[in-house]
């Protein structure tokens, strides 16, 4: 068994919605960033990426290459979760947290879910998702960015 930890966090920008686990989330507000900016699958990329060794999603999808630009993140997880279960390993849990005074993941939550589910192919009881504030501190405290932590568990299969 192998464990694996991700962050992420995006400035936030003008926009009309975020985008978090795959699912577009209407909100005043974009993400400032080179892809789609969706902090869930980043971080998420990333714990993965770091349970097998195998770099982060800097090293696999630089924000330098113009082919990433404006990039779907569901690109990112569907070919980090193909490499992963390549190398013999499966996910056998996650555990998310997004940090953000707005927009409420409460209301998103079993849509980002079952975007997860699908994207990297798990069962529900796999995945736990919350959503924190920061009792208005910091950047995200003052809703100029949004965050993401991520910490998996990984093990080989038969």
């Amino acid at each position: 068994m192998r464990v694996g930890h991700g962050f992420d966090v995006h400035r936030f920008s003008e926009g009309d919605h975020v985008v978090l686990g795959g699912v577009k989330i209407p909100f005043v507000k974009g993400i400032e960033a080179h892809s789609d900016g969706d902090v869930v699958i980043h971080a998420l990329c990333d714990a993965l990426l770091g349970a097998c060794a195998l770099g982060d999603i800097g090293k696999h999808f630089p924000d330098s290459d113009p082919m990433f630009k404006r990039s779907d993140s569901r690109f990112f997880l569907k070919t980090v979760a193909k490499l992963i279960y390549d190398t013999g390993y499966e996910l056998i849990n996650l555990d998310c947290t997004v940090v953000c005074e707005k927009p409420k993941i409460s209301k998103y939550r079993n849509k980002i879910i079952s975007s997860l589910i699908k994207l990297i192919n798990v069962d529900k009881n796999v995945i736990n998702l919350k959503g924190k504030t920061v009792e208005k501190l910091g950047l995200i405290g003052k809703e100029k960015a949004i965050a993401c932590e991520v910490i998996i568990s990984i093990t080989k299969y038969d």
